[in-house]
């Protein structure tokens, strides 16, 4: 154990050095430590309406016209710029005076045109996403109270359907915080360390150093070991830093401990996929591709069932499940020993059986 304890040490050390890793931990400090930012961009592009939970600047809004319309929007959040013509109002537009411009069609609720609303917005997607979410209500009222005229013409009342227990959709935040970003933070230090326990152990065979490692009093299975600890203990490590920083940021993580300690278990099971992959092929492109192949597949099977590794830290963190998850913590732990026992008995064995010692 104590030769074990060695080779930690040493490899502990050289991870300063490892460059893939610190540019890594560097990429991952900066999405936890602006997360909340990054989170609501993202928000934008998947659903603009969950900006609307934020407070914004009121849109500058340039009308031109008269008609029902208009009072709709002057009820709204807009801040409206009267303007004769729309020549006038494009001038305006173009020079950046006016956010949009809104031309009130001169058709009548109650008449039979069709009605045609011209509405002119900018080219830049963040503008025009906040001059639309702020148009959007105005619109939609103006909207119906067209049908509800109009729709006396119809001959027959319109069937309305009462649905009682709708569930209510979660919230874009939420599901960008709980679903994908935290799971994302925990488990990205776990495939960075399946890629590393290759380094390390294709590094040796390819500069021809773990012949040398093994004449010495350390066996082949504490080189392994020792590898492969330094290649799990730094998983939690890891995380436990990212969730802190996303408290930082005003996030509430929920079952800190449990979430590392699963962060660590599935952390062994895949360093110790790829330690036999490496101990295998002894290349590192051939072990680094085969990993990256059973890694896929791994993410992909881990949607098949309900309480999955990424599932799990979701659940965890927003404290939507209590002790049960334990005892999906043990049969993960059970996998990792049962990968360990096995790669001891078929590969680290007939390592051993060359050693000269």
């Amino acid at each position: 154990m104590a030769d074990t304890g060695v080779i930690v040490k040493k490899e502990v050390k050289s991870l300063v050095f490892e460059k893939t890793l610190i540019l890594a931990i560097i990429v991952q400090l900066l999405i936890a430590s602006f997360s909340s930012l990054i989170v609501i961009g993202l928000a934008s592009f998947f659903d603009p309406s969950s900006l609307s939970n934020y407070d914004t600047p009121r849109a500058n809004v340039g009308i031109v016209g008269q008609g029902e319309l208009r009072q709709f929007i002057e009820k709204s959040q807009v801040n409206p710029h009267y303007y004769r013509d729309v020549d006038s109002a494009l001038v305006a537009f173009y020079n950046n005076k006016i956010d949009a411009v809104i031309v009130i069609p001169k058709e009548e609720s109650g008449g039979n045109e069709i009605i045609n609303l011209v509405i002119y917005l900018p080219k830049s997607d963040i503008r025009g996403t906040f001059v639309t979410l702020e148009l959007k209500k105005p619109l939609e009222e103006y909207e119906g109270y067209v049908r509800d005229i109009r729709g006396e013409r119809i001959g027959f009342e319109p069937i309305k359907l009462y649905v009682d227990n709708i569930p209510k959709k979660t919230s874009t935040y939420f599901e960008f915080i709980f679903g994908i970003l935290i799971p994302l933070l925990v488990f990205t230090p776990v495939f960075i360390s399946g890629g590393l326990i290759i380094d390390m152990l294709t590094e040796e065979y390819e500069r021809k150093t773990m012949d040398l490692l093994l004449v010495t009093p350390v066996s082949f299975s504490q080189i392994l070991s020792g590898k492969m600890i330094t290649a799990i203990i730094i998983v939690p490590a890891q995380a436990f830093l990212w969730l802190l920083l996303v408290r930082l940021n005003g996030v509430v993580v929920h079952n800190i401990g449990l979430i590392l300690l699963l962060s660590g278990i599935i952390g062994a099971i895949v360093v110790i996929i790829g330690a036999i992959i490496a101990v295998k092929y002894k290349k590192r492109m051939i072990s680094q591709y085969l990993y990256s192949l059973v890694l896929i597949l791994m993410f992909l099977m881990g949607y098949l069932f309900t309480n999955s590794p990424f599932n799990l830290v979701t659940r965890l963190s927003a404290d939507s499940i209590g002790a049960q998850a334990l005892v999906y913590c043990g049969a993960y732990a059970a996998v990792a020993v049962v990968l360990y026992m096995g790669m001891m008995r078929f590969q680290v064995s007939g390592a051993d059986s060359g050693n000269p010692e």
